[in-house]
């Protein structure tokens, strides 16, 4: 990524692939999931209010603290499942 920054793959779910416009996955530069989140929402607004209650998984594990990212790691935006 610019900058030495690692580069990784976003993919969206449910609520998250709706708030994005229908973006399945893209491409994007977070040295670690703070900074992810923070850029997910200048990118897409509508993120804002599902990042809230979302979870992010990191290679498929849930990264509940702030986690450092590295070049290639792919990053879900898992939103919780409503029974609605």
């Amino acid at each position: 990524g610019r900058g030495g920054m690692p580069t990784v793959t976003v993919l969206y779910f449910a609520r998250a692939r709706e708030a994005t416009g229908g973006l399945v996955e893209e491409t994007l530069d977070a040295e670690h999931t703070d900074a992810l989140r923070a850029l997910l929402v200048e990118r897409h607004p509508e993120l804002e209010s599902v990042l809230q209650s979302a979870v992010l998984a990191v290679n498929q594990e849930y990264a509940t603290a702030n986690v450092a990212l590295r070049d290639r790691d792919e990053v879900a935006v898992i939103p919780p499942i409503s029974g609605g």
